[in-house]
């Protein structure tokens, strides 16, 4: 299960040229090919030591074991910011949803077809959008990708 996870966020890891912007998908909506999103940012761990040590140096766990034992999923979110951000995708944007039958467990698809996962017809084969997180791949204020994070 920690390899899946691992796995997962390893494939989010941005390019040279592009920043990764955790969110959870609160609003779409959808003009023609475009859409604006209305976005909560925040910041995801997973079950790296690293990453525990960094949220206990946060303050949210006294200790390592007990980050692990709290997140069996092997992932932690966490939200210092409620603020909503509000970003618009343009025709060249690609949309990914978690699929356990696809290569590498991604699947591009339209932008219908990812408003309609988030929305709770996912395809099948492919994971529900349980937590409505995404993956943001920027460039400035560009929207490059938008990917579903996986919960196990």
């Amino acid at each position: 299960m920690r390899r899946l996870v691992l796995t997962a966020l390893l494939a989010l890891t941005p390019t040279a040229l592009a920043a990764t912007q955790y969110a959870v998908l609160k609003a779409v909506t959808v003009q023609g090919s475009v859409a604006t999103l209305t976005l909560d940012y925040v910041d995801v761990y997973s079950d790296t030591d690293a990453d525990a040590r960094r949220v206990v140096a946060l303050g949210d766990y006294p200790n390592a074991q007990a980050y692990f034992d709290a997140n069996p999923s092997g992932m932690y979110l966490r939200n210092v910011n409620p603020k909503l951000r509000t970003l618009k995708t343009d025709a060249k944007t690609t949309f990914d949803l978690s699929c356990l039958n696809r290569p590498g467990g991604v699947m591009t698809v339209p932008l219908v077809t990812f408003v309609s996962a988030w929305k709770g017809y996912h395809p099948q084969g492919c994971w529900p959008f349980s937590e409505k997180v995404v993956a943001l791949n920027l460039s400035g204020n560009r929207v490059l990708k938008v990917e579903q994070v996986y919960f196990p």
